[in-house]
């Protein structure tokens, strides 16, 4: 065998031991997180409940800058949830697995928050000019919805951008916070 020959056979082979002895190369790790959001296989999350449609939730999880998408699993319906005092707007803890590519809800409940008080926070996002969710100066992000006085504090809602310093003073009732007052100082001008 020649001395060409020999560093042919031994290309392939060298090649072959480098990639058995790199993990992860051309399969995925199936208890790695998913890279886009964060999240094991299955598990237990917490997180403000953005919205419910017919067969599933949105939630904005703590560590996130983005909702996502979680499909309703066996037995998890809007009336159900509704029953138990879970609307968009709540805090939640929830039980989910992957199925694929979907994530589906197995398990919710209401987080109970504060029956009153005043937060300081940055406003993240107004959903249907009717809640803000806010991002506390300590603590976890919270939504806050119109209540009694809804036509005056829906003007100052209206208002509101991502950014901008609000403090509110709330209330809850059965359902969620309710804003009582609420003030805007607006995000600076970048």
């Amino acid at each position: 065998m020649n001395r060409h020959s020999l560093q042919c056979a031994a290309c392939p082979l060298l090649l072959l031991l480098c990639i058995s002895l790199l993990p992860g190369i051309g399969h995925a790790d199936p208890k790695a997180p998913d890279q886009k959001a964060g999240l094991k296989p299955e598990g237990l999350a917490s997180g403000l409940m953005t919205d419910f449609k017919e067969g599933y939730m949105i939630v904005q999880l703590d560590d996130q800058d983005e909702p996502i998408k979680f499909l309703f699993g066996p037995g998890m319906t809007i009336p159900t949830l509704t029953k138990s005092g879970v609307f968009p707007c709540n805090r939640i803890n929830f039980k989910y697995k992957t199925d694929g590519d979907d994530k589906k809800v197995l398990a919710v409940e209401k987080v109970p928050g504060r029956q009153t008080g005043i937060v300081i926070g940055k406003a993240i996002k107004v959903y249907n000019d009717f809640w803000v969710s806010v991002k506390p100066q300590n603590g976890m992000i919270e939504g806050f919805a119109l209540g009694a006085n809804g036509k005056a504090i829906g003007e100052v809602l209206k208002t509101v951008k991502p950014g901008d310093l609000v403090a509110i003073k709330f209330t809850t009732d059965f359902e969620r916070h309710r804003i009582v007052d609420m003030e805007v100082k607006p995000a600076p001008a970048k």
